[in-house]
């Protein structure tokens, strides 16, 4: 598998970044801030920002973004989605990220606003992630950056987009991706290494030479783990729903041991890094990473 390649550089040893989303109360803006200090304090190679289906929260958004650029020492890659939103809006949205300094994209087509399915007027007619990628190579090569990386980053589907009728479909597309200038891909989350691990063997195969990047949640309540597997597509280990219920449904510690043993053989069988979903926390992924001894140690003052 390869090594994580930064555009411009070299290769790396296994590293890691994490996922934050908008707060959504004063209270949890001021938390927020908090965790981002310890995450950045981390050195993560990246911190990515979440954005809502129909750009809900395109403004708050872009408001992390910018906190992130100006207040921590972490690289921000900003989500975009095109969910039931235009071409030209979407391109304005790009335009207004890289106006803020930064032209570091997860590409996403994203789902549906709530209360709406596949089949609503306005959803059907939404650019494709692929068409994403596109528009921000076109954007990228009009305006190019100078003091960001430049990664447009895709989502990965180790057991499946829920709209893919074969696993061979989601790796064409992929590649495809790839193809129009993505560089990085992200996975859905997934409970399993061998999920992962045969995944990526089947990417190579089919032709795909970027990154992979595992993501990973270390839940805490039995309410999370419910929520990780209705993302992952796939039952939860028996046997972390049955511990986290006999301590009540909250053990954050449990989270974290079953993140650290999913993560260990994931990079031991050849992941270049570990993406860590953080709930606007910073307690659980630092112990995980932690655990892996992937934590440089504090500089002598």
């Amino acid at each position: 598998m390869n090594s994580l390649l930064l555009p411009g550089g070299g290769a790396t040893r296994a590293r890691f970044s994490f996922e934050v989303f908008p707060a959504r109360s004063g209270a949890a803006a001021l938390a927020l801030g908090h965790a981002v200090q310890h995450l950045s304090a981390a050195d993560p190679d990246f911190i990515s920002v979440t954005y809502g289906a129909n750009g809900s929260n395109r403004g708050a958004s872009l408001d992390l973004v910018k906190y992130l650029r100006d207040h921590t020492d972490a690289l921000p890659l900003a989500h975009l989605t095109t969910v039931s939103e235009t071409r030209e809006a979407v391109r304005e949205a790009i335009h207004a990220i890289m106006d803020a300094g930064v032209h570091d994209f997860l590409a996403l087509r994203g789902d549906p606003p709530r209360g709406t399915d596949e089949s609503d007027a306005g959803v059907i007619g939404s650019l494709s992630s692929l068409e994403l990628v596109q528009l921000i190579s076109e954007a990228r090569a009009e305006r190019p950056a100078f003091t960001s990386v430049g990664r447009t980053a895709v989502a990965a589907y180790p057991n499946g987009h829920p709209l893919s009728r074969s696993r061979s479909e989601d790796l064409d597309w992929l590649v495809a991706k790839q193809e129009a200038g993505a560089n990085l891909a992200i996975t859905q989350l997934f409970f399993h290494a061998d999920d992962y691990l045969s995944f990526v063997d089947d990417a190579g195969k089919a032709g795909l030479t970027i990154p992979v990047l595992p993501g990973l949640m270390p839940v805490a309540t039995s309410a999370q783990l419910r929520k990780v597997a209705s993302l992952a597509g796939q039952a939860a280990p028996a046997d972390l729903a049955r511990e986290l219920e006999a301590e009540g449904g909250y053990a954050p510690e449990l989270g974290v041991e079953h993140t650290v043993a999913l993560a260990s053989e994931l990079l031991a069988g050849g992941a270049p890094s570990v993406h860590l979903y953080t709930f606007n926390r910073h307690e659980q992924v630092l112990a995980v990473l932690r655990e892996l001894n992937l934590l440089t140690p504090d500089p002598v003052r």
